[in-house]
């Protein structure tokens, strides 16, 4: 596979080129952008595309024999339900590993005008994914791009084709950059996006809802579906996706000091916390739903009043700080665990919002019913441990009085004598509890909470690991709190007689990852944007659109959740909308006279040129490149009876291999007459070629049996 230094080539093919590359690395970043690609994927992906750049860069061009890319496409095809079935055992995810290998194998080696067309198909397929794959803002900009590359890849390949038989008429030594092309191409895909845009937010989305019938929630986040390995939390602790928002009422602090309960864990063997226990169906009415709260926590608890908004469909948990007592959410039922969790039903919820009002109790208890007999033993079970752990908690508590104190004694312990750190272990262990306590010595809160529970345990105080998230930043532009991926937590819940379940955190308070404010205004300014996105476009729906309508009407802005300048371009919407159902009759007719003498006028200029051209071929007037472009009109004749001339053929040798024929006399007839007056400038000819050129098409329009 030798690199090979391209001929010389024309500005069109070049433009053509880069306008192609622009194409699939669009969608590839649409895709990228959705966070849904495996490492593996995205880094082979993202090399083939920085390779290519390169390429093109330097007027290179690797020759990679068209059999080898058949070969690994026919490989991979069937690798690919062993990938479906076996390996990720997800159909969207093995789908879209495919396409981004067909990108690679396909996309990237194009040297055929076939070839250019698979690899506009696999730019298609790419964005197809992504708009599956991806909620976010930046699925716009990346569309935006790759309408103005597909606009430009479109119309430079019309023009290289034509190029193909006319080469006359795009000299080979042109090599600068047309400018006026790339000014067209930009206008044209700005004027479809600003008036697709406009539609957009006019009509209600449905598209959603119609792509969650056919394919389901894609991904559940280790931690957040029921179990939880070792491990899974501090995995998700190194990203900053951004997972949920959270708006509180009345004045609330910068960073957020409050849980958010997602599930309960209480089955442990040693490697994994999974979920046991029954769940009981909770439907809304009206939207609404209250939840019973015990009467001390409403004498002695804060009220605490919030919205969420998940950023990622993922999270089929409502997140809940505190004791629930009313939940509104865009929701027919829920699903309520035995340990206190709540989680959607279904699949066509898209991404949740809710808003609710909780109790947080400064004693920490909840007041839920102590757990009976076999929910003890589920809590109180452990799997075969190192015999140090319960040797140490023992030790650890010997001097105190009640469980209580007891649970009180081993966090503290926990907090202080162990380091905090995302690294992982190098390599698994067959007791992974036994070697953080007493080997290494540092890890990240799972192992904290899981030691903490193990520990309490062995004590014969029933506990459980709870995973969720923990803080919120405040994002000033928008004014909701931010909750990402590096907030994931692990904590504990401990059974307490007289108290009831209560709340431990053995992790160090300083050990937690802390934001960046590196680029902080930036992000803001993008999360803000994005929420937007989620809110008013995502979740965007007739609801909504009579919501805000009445909203606007009545002057109720307080309320809204939308920041003032959204809402005056939504009012400025609505009033356009009324305007155009008033007067868009009027403006109807207007639109389609120009639209039909836009479309009538090129085939009229081009029925009267043709007029002339004939009267100067007759009269002996007519130029050389009159007949240049009457031999353009008798091969679109040809084509047309799928007799195409290679580009690499001359006139008279695509006259000799037309299948033997009356036609095939008359090709030949003309095909002379036409090198007579194009190239010997025999005038007497024209007349000849027009002749002719009547005689081939009254041929051509017999049916076949007569000719």
């Amino acid at each position: 596979m030798p690199l090979i230094r391209e001929e010389r080539r024309n500005a069109v093919d070049r433009f053509f080129d880069a306008a192609l590359l622009a194409m699939l690395l669009s969608g590839y970043f649409a895709l990228a952008s959705s966070g849904e690609l495996d490492p593996f994927t995205l880094t082979i992906t993202g090399a083939a595309f920085a390779a290519r750049l390169a390429l093109y860069v330097w007027q290179r061009r690797l020759e990679l024999p068209a059999a080898w890319a058949n070969a690994a496409v026919i490989l991979y095809a069937a690798f690919y339900p062993i990938d479906y079935g076996f390996v990720s055992q997800d159909f969207l995810a093995a789908t879209v590993r495919m396409i981004c290998f067909l990108t690679v194998a396909k996309g990237l080696t194009v040297v055929t005008n076939r070839d250019a067309l698979y690899a506009i198909l696999i730019a298609f397929a790419e964005l197809l994914a992504a708009a599956l794959l991806s909620a976010s803002l930046f699925f716009l900009l990346f569309l935006a791009l790759f309408l103005a590359a597909g606009v430009a890849t479109f119309a430079s390949w019309q023009i290289r084709l034509g190029a193909q038989f006319a080469p006359q008429s795009l000299p080979l030594g042109n090599t600068r950059f047309p400018t006026r092309l790339l000014a067209t191409t930009l206008t044209a895909a700005f004027a479809i996006l600003l008036f697709t845009v406009g539609m957009f937010f006019v009509l209600p989305r449905t598209a959603r809802a119609a792509f969650q019938n056919l394919v389901s929630s894609r991904y559940h986040l280790p931690g957040f579906s029921g179990s939880v390995r070792l491990g899974d939390i501090g995995t998700i602790q190194t990203s900053s996706r951004t997972m949920m928002h959270i708006r509180i009422e009345g004045r609330a602090p910068e960073v957020l000091p409050y849980k958010w309960r997602g599930t309960a864990l209480s089955v442990f063997d040693g490697q994994r916390w999974t979920q046991r226990g029954g769940a009981e169906l909770l439907r809304f009415q009206f939207g609404s739903l209250s939840l019973p709260v015990r009467g001390h926590l409403r004498r002695n608890g804060t009220r605490l009043r919030y919205q969420v908004q998940h950023s990622d469909s993922a999270l089929d948990s409502l997140f809940i700080a505190g004791v629930p007592e009313f939940i509104d959410a865009n929701l027919p039922s829920i699903l309520r665990h035995s340990s206190g969790g709540l989680r959607a039903i279904g699949d066509n919820h898209g991404l949740l919002r809710y808003a609710a009002s909780s109790f947080l109790d400064a004693s920490n208890g909840d007041g839920s019913p102590a757990p009976g007999p076999e929910d003890r033993r589920t809590l109180l079970s452990l799997p075969p441990l190192d015999p140090r752990i319960a040797n140490l908690a023992r030790t650890l508590t010997e001097n105190d009085a009640d469980d209580w104190h007891r649970a009180r004694r081993l966090e503290s312990w926990l907090q202080t004598n162990l380091a905090y750190t995302l690294e992982l272990p190098s390599s698994a262990q067959a007791d992974p509890i036994a070697h953080f306590l007493f080997d290494r010595r540092r890890g990240h809160c799972e192992y904290f909470a899981s030691a903490h529970a193990v520990m309490l345990r062995s004590l014969g105080i029933p506990a459980r690991v709870v995973t969720g998230f923990q803080g919120g930043v405040r994002n000033p532009v928008s004014g909701w709190h931010v909750i990402s991926a590096s907030d994931a937590h692990s904590w504990v819940e401990a059974w307490i007689p007289n108290n009831g379940w209560t709340t431990f955190d053995p992790t160090p308070a300083g050990g937690r990852p802390t934001h960046a404010a590196l680029f902080q205004r930036l992000s803001h300014l993008i999360d803000a944007a994005d929420l937007f996105w989620q809110e008013w476009v995502m979740q965007y729906d007739l609801e909504r659109q009579f919501k805000l309508a009445s909203a606007i009407e009545q002057n109720r802005f307080a309320d809204s959740t939308v920041p003032s300048l959204s809402l005056r371009l939504q009012r400025a919407r609505l009033k356009a909308t009324e305007w155009f159902k008033r007067n868009g009759l009027y403006l109807l007719v207007p639109i389609v006279l120009i639209a039909l003498v836009r479309v009538l006028t090129p085939w009229v200029r081009t029925r009267r040129q043709e007029r002339l051209r004939r009267t100067r071929l007759s009269s002996g007037a007519a130029s050389q490149s009159d007949a240049a472009v009457m031999y353009r009109q008798l091969l679109d004749l040809l084509e047309k009876q799928n007799l195409r001339k290679p580009s690499w053929y001359t006139p008279l040798e695509f006259a000799r291999v037309i299948p033997p024929s009356e036609t095939a006399n008359l090709v030949a007839g003309f095909t002379h007459a036409y090198n007579r007056f194009r190239f010997g400038a025999d005038r007497a000819a024209a007349q000849q070629m027009l002749e002719l050129y009547d005689a081939i098409d009254r041929q051509l329009r017999q049916p076949a049996a007569e000719r």
